[in-house]
């Protein structure tokens, strides 16, 4: 099986390495984004093998806007161009791990079919609570001038979602595609698609500036535009696990990694351990090599077994 692991990095190219490391085997290809406001060489000389690819057309990423699901369609693209008849693609971050062996991890993808591993909820539908539906009613534009530093574009953006808050300048929870509307789904950032999926939503994505249009002033759109690709697909839909009621959390909507995301993202250590190996989830996230080492023993020890 030929596997894909595209994975966004900004910090610690230690657990990078350890991370491809224990993903590598037989068939796997490693696409590797780094921020570009980062120096790379770090990365890079730590991660030199064969099969881990560097992305040279980085972006300048800022949490939470268009820039993320501008380096996940780069690493897409990437992975399609690069030849390998790749059945799977991941979307990883540079601080996840897997819990589960890489046996028990191709298994499961063959066992999978051609079922997608990727969760959403319809965002524009009453079953989902106001309050969670508020943040993504707002414009969130962020600017990205070479000419102002990282931290002068971050301000002039919080300005300009300031005035349009005070506007009353509020976003649809759909948009329109051709002559469709397509409602917003939401799900994670860290999914696996198909090949014929990843195709499908390079191709769309690439090929509607309305959508471009609609998600580069969204909240969090590397968790809301692939989902909505798919879940408006009449196809893909029924592949992928659609979340039906409320939700409580990021986690119920997270398919393959185990997080704790209450009130921050939650760095877990030694002594979650039993925690995260009974949780049935192929990775989990977040993992440093300042406060992670000793429980990422514990899983090297035990995804050897």
């Amino acid at each position: 099986m030929f596997i894909a692991y595209l994975i966004s990095a900004f910090a610690d190219p230690q657990h990078l390495k350890r991370l491809i490391a224990a993903l590598d085997a037989e068939g796997c290809e490693f696409f590797v984004h780094v921020d570009k406001k980062v120096d790379i060489s770090p990365f890079v000389q730590l991660c030199s093998a064969e099969n881990v690819h560097f992305l040279d057309n980085r972006v300048n990423v800022y949490w939470g806007t268009y820039s993320q699901v501008e380096f996940q369609m780069r690493m897409i693209r990437a992975a399609l161009d690069f030849g390998a008849p790749f059945s799977r693609l991941f979307i990883l971050s540079g601080q996840d791990y897997p819990l589960w062996s890489n046996r028990r991890i191709a298994d499961s993808l063959t066992a999978a079919g051609d079922k997608e591993l990727l969760s959403g909820i319809c965002l524009d539908s009453d079953e989902v609570q106001e309050p969670k539906k508020r943040i993504y009613r707002l414009f969130r534009p962020q600017t990205d001038f070479r000419w102002l530093s990282p931290k002068l574009n971050d301000s002039l953006s919080m300005g300009i979602r300031k005035l349009c808050k005070w506007l009353g300048v509020r976003k649809k929870l759909n948009l329109t595609v051709g002559e469709q509307t397509w409602r917003l789904y939401k799900g994670s950032d860290y999914l696996c698609l198909s090949r014929p999926l990843a195709e499908h939503v390079y191709a769309t994505w690439a090929g509607n500036p309305a959508i471009r249009r609609y998600f580069k002033s969204s909240f969090a759109p590397s968790e809301t535009c692939i989902q909505t690709i798919v879940f408006n697909h009449p196809e893909f839909r029924q592949r992928a696990d659609l979340h039906t009621g409320d939700y409580q959390t990021l986690r119920d909507l997270t398919f393959l990694h185990y997080i704790d995301y209450i009130p921050v993202i939650r760095v877990w250590k030694e002594q979650d351990y039993d925690e995260l190996m009974k949780s049935g989830k192929m990775f989990a996230r977040k993992f440093t090599t300042d406060e992670s080492t000793p429980l990422l023993d514990r899983i090297d020890a035990e995804r050897k077994r």
